[in-house]
Order: C-alpha cells, then structure tokens, then sequence
C-alpha cells in the first residue's frame, strides 16, 4: 500500500483544533477516515480534553481506537477522577499507564496534582514520552519498571503485538518479544511523598498483576486509604491464591469493591461475571476498591 505524505497533511489539518469527540458519529468524518486510514503516513495528533495525544495509524496499538471511534471510554472513571479532583490535589500513580490516556487527563485536570506513571513495555513507553512531549505538563514522572510487590527484581516480560495485552504474568498472545525490566513497589515510589497533602488514586491495569501490586502497596493503602482503579480479568482469578488473597485483603483493610454504577459487589459476584464471559473475552472492565467509611467513600458516592 502506497503511504501519502499529502493526505496525511490533509486529514491532519482537517482534525487540527478539533476536539476528536465532536467527530462521533459524524459520517463524513468516518467515510472519509476508512478511505485515506490506509494512505497515511504517520501518526496524527489529536485533539482530546484539555490535551494532545497521538492518534496511531496501527490497528495494534491501544491509541488507533482514538481515530476508529472518535472517543477513549471509559467516561465513569474519567469523571470520578475529575471529581476527586475537584476536592483536594490528587496524587495518581497510573500503573500500567500505555501510552498515556489517564496521566495526561488527570494533569491537565489541575497542575497541583501529581501524576506517577508507570509502564514496563519499552516500545508503548516510548509512545508515552512522544505524547508527554505534546502538552507542556509538569506535573508527570514516568517509570519504566514493572510493578509488582519487590523492588529491583529483573522481572521478565513478555511483549505482544498488540500493545494492549503485554504482560508479566502470561504470554497468551501472539508474542513479540521477552524482555527483562527492573521492578519496582508503589510503596517504594511513594516514599518521599507527603500523602496527607494528596487524595491518593491508583489504577491498576496490568494484565493479572493487579494482586501483586497491592501486596507492593500496604503502607500506602495504610496511610492514605486511596481509591483504587483496577481492572478485573480472568487472569488474576485463574491464580487461587489471588482469590483468598483479596478475600482476606477486603476484611483486613476494610474496603469493599464498587462497580461502575456504584453498587457493592463481592468476590463472588465477580467470579460469577468472569465465569459467564464468552470464551474470548478476558476482563470484564474496571472496578473501584474503596476504603469503607471513609472521605473517599463520601466523595465518590457523591452528586457533586
């Protein structure tokens, strides 16, 4: 397929200064989309909130759903960040951060609140660093380490194809590479941090280590009660220990898991919904790990 620097200008100019979520569902910019995406030449910066990314020209890459949908998702957990933004500078350590999405978000959401992102695949870190370079924040420090509950550890890591699904854990994809990265524990990140100062986030997404990265993240799950992203796949509960592990952890630190529509769910409940995915699906979305009792509880069930 012939690329063309020319269409690639063109189509460039045309989403320059456009927000990319006013092209949804708008069919001349999907007509046009599916007759040059084959031509283009290179990556087009898009316009999306109140920053820049780019939009990848792969089909294997998590940012070309940007330019194939004209949106991200996950519009829940955007807004409960901007709403916990709104109360107190927030302190978000963004694990498993791909190429950006959730860390440039929750910057440009306030320059006071401090964003640690974090991600093991060197190939999607560098996409990280091209999108960084975008917007003039300065308020995001990049780690590319594997997070899990030991620090320095040569990890292995595999990488696939798709940028989406590289893991520590497993190599259930088309493989690209085996890699070598360092490891590294939240809590050893957040040493030097004054916690009091911050609303605490963290987002777990990183393909079945979720329940290693909260064994890295007990003192800070101690001082701080933070308001834990993760995302629920068949690979953390394929491990038997990870399902007694997070039983006991719910009881101990007293936190309960809350869906996207703000009802309390159980480990049960969450087997059930893994169980009754079609065969080829392996997450069933985001869930909320919350401190009961709790300021954070108080936010997020909030109408603000």
């Amino acid at each position: 397929m012939i690329k063309s620097d020319y269409l690639t200008f063109i189509f460039q100019k045309y989403l320059k200064k456009k927000d990319i979520r006013e092209l949804k569902n708008n069919f001349f910019y999907y007509f046009i989309f599916r007759i040059v995406r084959n031509f283009l030449s290179r990556d087009l910066i898009i316009q999306i909130y109140d920053f820049k990314v780019y939009g990848s020209i792969k089909k294997n890459k998590t940012s070309h759903f940007l330019l194939k949908k004209c949106e991200f998702g996950d519009y829940h957990e955007l807004s409960i960040i901007k709403k916990f933004s709104k109360n107190k500078k927030i302190l978000f350590i963004d694990c498993g951060c791909n190429y950006g999405f959730y860390s440039l978000y929750t910057a440009s959401l306030s320059e006071k609140n401090k964003i640690i992102s974090i991600e093991a695949s060197k190939n999607t870190s560098g996409e990280f660093f091209k999108n960084l370079n975008l917007n003039n924040f300065k308020n995001v420090d990049f780690y590319n380490n594997a997070v899990s509950n030991s620090s320095g550890e040569n990890i292995s890591f595999n990488e696939s194809t798709n940028d989406w699904e590289s893991s520590q854990t497993h190599s259930s994809f088309k493989l690209s590479s085996k890699l070598k990265i360092k490891s590294i524990r939240i809590d050893s990140l957040l040493e030097n941090y004054f916690l009091k100062e911050y609303l605490v986030i963290i987002k777990l997404d990183i393909e079945g280590n979720e329940v290693n990265a909260i064994k890295g993240a007990l003192e800070t799950i101690n001082k701080s009660k933070p308001l834990i992203i993760i995302e629920f796949s068949k690979y953390i509960f394929e491990n038997m220990d990870n399902i007694y592990y997070l039983k006991e952890f719910l009881i101990k630190y007293d936190y309960s898991i809350y869906d996207t529509n703000y009802k309390k769910k159980n480990i049960e409940d969450i087997l059930s919904m893994l169980k009754n995915l079609k065969k080829r699906y392996k997450t069933i979305g985001n869930f909320y790990l919350i401190k009961n009792n709790s300021n954070n509880l108080k936010i997020f069930l909030s109408n603000e």
